[in-house]
């Protein structure tokens, strides 16, 4: 059976999501003059009272294990937004991975968030309840039939330097990407489960040449409902962790991506074992 296909605006659906996301980018030094480059994605997740970021594992373990790391999020007044950090030495992850990275995964990560930034990331973003879905998501339970699918993550080739740097300190513009999705090929394996997502260029749109940085972010499903002509999103759910990018025989960009089963089971369970009394 072929699923129906519906066309949602991104003004529709993109402001449910960026809220979410956000991005990591490591800070660096030359002569004196501080800078920072894209270090990959991630999705501000809830696991019980357990606030953390839901990425890779290859993108933690590229991330320093002590000092500060930058933490990119959505601003619609740049000019606002301070330079914001976490101290990575107070950061705990938790990892699902191969001994080493290949396109088969496993490559799925929670990066518990030091105590003292929560505070400061829940009032500028949001985080999302992971265990408010659990139930649904493993035992298959879906508001609508009909749904959309999304991608979204930073994109490096997209990062700029912002007007008005001094002498000491280069501002860095980054940009996340939204952009729809088709799952093309799903894979299953002993304990996890991959989708393969084609991403799809919408009118007046080109896609990157690379979604480098976008490793860690999110694949999210929009249910939607028809009434009086007219398409309505009645509930929107984060489906997949992208990891590996490649493209298919016709040259199409094909982006691999952990399930929902995989976040909502395997990991949730691992962070729970971990902070037992905290995560439930």
């Amino acid at each position: 059976m072929f699923q129906k296909r519906f066309l949602l605006s991104t003004e529709q659906i993109s402001d449910d999501v960026s809220c979410f996301t956000i991005g990591f980018a490591r800070l660096i030094t030359h002569g004196k003059v501080e800078d920072a480059i894209s270090a990959g994605s991630g999705t501000l997740v809830t696991i019980g009272k357990v606030h953390g970021v839901l990425t890779t594992a290859h993108v933690v373990d590229a991330l320093p294990k002590s000092g500060p790391v930058g933490i990119i999020m959505h601003a619609d007044d740049a000019s606002r937004f301070d330079k914001q950090r976490i101290a990575m030495e107070y950061a705990v992850p938790v990892a699902i991975q191969a001994d080493t990275f290949t396109s088969k995964g496993p490559d799925l990560a929670f990066l518990r968030l030091p105590p003292d930034s929560v505070g400061w990331i829940a009032a500028k973003g949001s985080f999302y309840n992971l265990r408010k879905y659990r139930d649904d998501v493993l035992n298959n339970r879906e508001p609508t039939q009909s749904y959309v699918h999304s991608l979204t993550g930073v994109i490096h080739e997209f990062t700029q330097d912002a007007p008005g740097d001094s002498a000491t300190t280069r501002r860095k513009i980054f940009t996340a990407i939204f952009c729809g999705a088709r799952l093309a090929a799903l894979r299953y394996f002993d304990t996890y489960q991959l989708h393969y997502f084609e991403l799809t260029n919408d009118p007046g749109f080109s896609l990157p040449q690379s979604f480098e940085g976008t490793s860690g972010a999110s694949s999210w499903r929009f249910y939607v409902a028809e009434k009086d002509n007219a398409v309505t999103v009645v509930e929107r759910r984060l489906v997949g962790v992208p990891f590996y990018q490649s493209l298919d025989p016709d040259g199409k960009k094909i982006i691999t991506c952990h399930a929902a089963r995989d976040i909502y089971g395997a990991l949730v369970d691992a962070v729970a074992a971990k902070w037992h009394d905290e995560a439930g």
